[in-house]
């Protein structure tokens, strides 16, 4: 949301270089862009023209049409952001939990904070399929008396934001460098459960790769825990969108990389490292876009 509005200030603002007439929208969170998974389709059809998505290796499995993504979308990269993340599956120390394997074999009727599937939240579609790799789901939670909690914080780095229903058994979810973590490890007593080596092996094998939430991140971790990476941030386009138009996006970009950094301050800070010409066009989970490129060209970013 910050750095979708602030490009569109950069494009449609004072002295815009697109046609008089234009109309410049920033939609987020709700049907028909719902977080994430299905904005490279929608991109890909020309609804949006741009999308932004985390993990970056999501708009790469789009584009290879792997995972939740029936057949190839053609989308290219335009700039990448840093940003430090990984997938945590931590449970309160009294539950005597420390492996996801006991959940199923003893059937434990959990209480799980997770994002639900309706928000279309990368997030949930990985849980889908680690969790399937354990042997259960959150229907089977909800035959054994569990629940899956609807408490996932609107505002997650708030400084006041309640990071789950107290009731909580378990969290599930990705953005650990947030507030809402920060107060979640340090209000509770947390275990966070590492993944097992084949079950790291089958998600790399569909394309999300393995990382690990290091010791003493958070507290509760008290050795290094191999999850998977869900680092970075990546702002998208189809492949046939006009050349300036991409051009434009990230001339925006350059012109308003000191107000998106200072939209992230502090230690707990989603954006990890200020905006840098030199560092967006690099490393990206999908070919460059033509038009993008030829921005960063010009302003030696690429040399």
């Amino acid at each position: 949301m910050n750095i979708g509005s602030l490009l569109a200030n950069g494009m449609g603002g004072y002295r815009s270089p697109l046609p008089d007439g234009s109309t410049i929208a920033a939609v987020t969170g709700t049907p028909p862009a719902l977080l994430g998974m299905d904005g490279p389709r929608l991109v890909a059809e020309g609804r949006y023209q741009f999308g932004i998505t985390t993990p970056t290796w999501a708009l790469a499995m789009a584009r290879l049409g792997r995972g939740p993504y029936a057949e190839p979308l053609p989308v290219k990269a335009v700039a990448a952001f840093a940003h430090d993340d990984r997938l945590a599956l931590a449970v309160r120390r009294e539950t005597g939990i420390t492996s996801l394997h006991e959940i199923a074999e003893k059937r434990l009727p959990l209480k799980v904070s997770m994002p639900g599937r309706e928000m279309g939240h990368p997030a949930r579609w990985v849980m889908d399929e680690i969790l399937a790799q354990y042997g259960f789901s959150e229907e089977d939670l909800v035959s054994w008396g569990g629940t899956r909690l609807d408490d996932r914080p609107r505002a997650q780095n708030a400084p006041d934001v309640v990071p789950a229903d107290p009731s909580f058994d378990a969290v599930f979810d990705e953005a650990i460098m947030t507030m809402r973590w920060q107060k979640l490890t340090t209000q509770y007593d947390l275990r966070f459960l590492p993944l097992d080596d084949d079950v790291l092996a089958h998600c790399a094998e569909i394309g999300m790769p393995a990382g690990v939430i290091e010791k003493d991140r958070l507290r509760g971790v008290d050795a290094d825990v191999p999850a998977i990476d869900f680092s970075g941030w990546v702002l998208y386009c189809a492949d046939d969108l006009p050349d300036e138009l991409a051009y434009l996006a990230v001339r925006a970009l350059d012109e308003q990389k000191g107000a998106i950094t200072a939209r992230f301050t502090g230690p707990t800070r989603p954006l990890t490292s200020p905006v840098n010409l030199r560092e967006c066009c690099r490393d990206l989970p999908v070919p460059l876009h033509p038009g993008a490129e030829a921005y960063y060209r010009e302003q030696g970013a690429l040399t």
